[in-house]
């Protein structure tokens, strides 16, 4: 079950009263000197291959980091392939462990047909397929090799919403292990109305399908039967969600829900949701309420069958140390919740000035690493993360002149761990 980072890049709180007390979080590290408490160890980083940028077949088009909007550019890795949605481009790449192009999956309108197509084909090891993709979103494969990818409708097919305030305009392409063109799902299943916003899709180990949208009311999941036909809907409402903060003693009622994020188990029927809580703060001198703090983090589990959710699971949060002069104050962020591994370990991570800190929680709660993914944020222009079954976290990194594709086996702490 991969994870892609509309997962790390796309990550926002939902509550604009959340998003202010971050953003005033952000300026006091900008003004005054800020640190860990206690820098985790570094994770090897191993650099795979590289990509240049342009309009051929094995390049990435990401010409239009330098203009402003949303780069439309999305990976995920399975059993050491690489899958890279270039929504720039209007296609997609199967490429192995060292760079080599398997399979290209492109829009004949926007690229010229790859050089291998003229001896008939292919040469025996890549295949070229047709398709007309309009704008490319998050991607998934499953056991099977079978490819799943977010595609928008064009505007003459797009359906409003009016009772939602909602555009439906995103469908998920899929394409069997040879490389052929099979169908869409939409929310009912094959051929069915297109879904809202997309926010990322997984297959689980029985190659079963799950959908994570965004509406105004919060997320909600489609859950397909492998063959594509709709077993379950789950809404996932901020006032549904329990609220442990909101009846103790000496707080205000005022206690805000953010769902950050929702992620499938690999087995069962089971969903992650993973919940951040924030309070008012009164000034003590003038009894007035001037801002919102953040209170601490808990992931649910939530059976979708009974709609009922599991025991909690309180995640510790990020301590950031913020000194000026001979003053320090330490705040406590939010992790964002990134994914879990075949084995039930939750992995979550923040970005800081030295990469990335990942903390990774046992399913019981009762051992925690955290390890720092290194990443040198002056050279980065875009990223994105894919997250295996295993754990091992995977990042296509753009720079000015070319694009890396590089990996850290965190995954080898958690079987070291398991093994002991």
């Amino acid at each position: 079950m991969g994870m892609n980072l509309y997962s790390l890049r796309m990550l926002y709180l939902n509550k604009k009263k959340a998003v202010s007390a971050s953003l005033a979080i952000c300026m006091l590290c900008f003004f005054f000197s800020c640190s860990d408490k206690k820098v985790p160890g570094m994770v090897k980083r191993n650099e795979l291959f590289t990509l240049t940028y342009g309009k051929f077949d094995n390049q990435l088009d990401l010409f239009s980091l330098a203009s402003v909007g949303s780069i439309n550019t999305y990976m995920t890795m399975r059993a050491g392939f690489f899958y890279i949605a270039n929504g720039e481009s209007q296609k997609i790449m199967e490429l192995n462990s060292y760079g080599d192009l398997l399979t290209l999956f492109y829009n004949k309108e926007a690229n010229k047909d790859p050089d291998f197509t003229a001896r008939g084909g292919g040469n025996g090891t890549k295949k070229a397929v047709q398709y007309p993709f309009n704008t490319l979103g998050p991607i998934a494969v499953d056991s099977e090799k079978n490819l799943y990818v977010v595609d928008t409708l064009p505007k003459e097919q797009q359906v409003s919403d009016t009772e939602k305030e909602i555009m439906l305009d995103k469908i998920i392409v899929r394409f069997s292990s040879d490389g052929s063109y099979r169908d869409y799902l939409g929310q009912q299943g094959p051929g069915g109305t297109p879904f809202p916003f997309i926010r990322n899709i997984y297959t689980t180990d029985d190659d079963q399908i799950v959908v994570v949208c965004t509406t105004n009311d919060g997320p909600c999941v489609y859950w397909f039967s492998k063959d594509g036909y709709l077993q379950y809907i789950i809404p996932i409402k901020d006032s549904d969600v329990p609220n442990p903060y909101k009846n103790k003693k000496n707080v205000n009622n005022d206690a805000f829900v953010s769902v950050e994020n929702v992620i499938p188990a690999h087995s069962g029927h089971l969903l992650y949701v993973k919940v951040d809580y924030y309070t008012t703060y009164v000034d003590q001198d003038s009894k007035v309420q001037s801002g919102i703090d953040y209170s601490g983090t808990v992931l649910y589990p939530l059976n979708i069958v009974s709609a009922k959710y599991g025991e909690p699971l309180k995640i510790p949060p990020y301590e950031q140390l913020v000194s000026h002069g001979f003053s320090k104050m330490t705040y406590n962020l939010p992790y964002d919740f990134i994914g879990v591994t075949d084995n039930g370990w939750l992995f979550f991570s923040i970005i800081t000035d030295r990469g990335y800190i990942i903390q990774m929680v046992q399913p019981n709660g009762q051992k925690i690493l955290k390890r720092t993914l290194e990443l040198d944020n002056s050279k980065m222009l875009f990223y994105t993360f894919s997250f295996s079954d295993s754990g091992l976290i995977s990042c296509l990194f753009a720079e000015q002149n070319e694009a890396k594709m590089i990996w850290w086996r965190t995954d080898s702490l958690i079987d070291a761990l398991s093994k002991s």
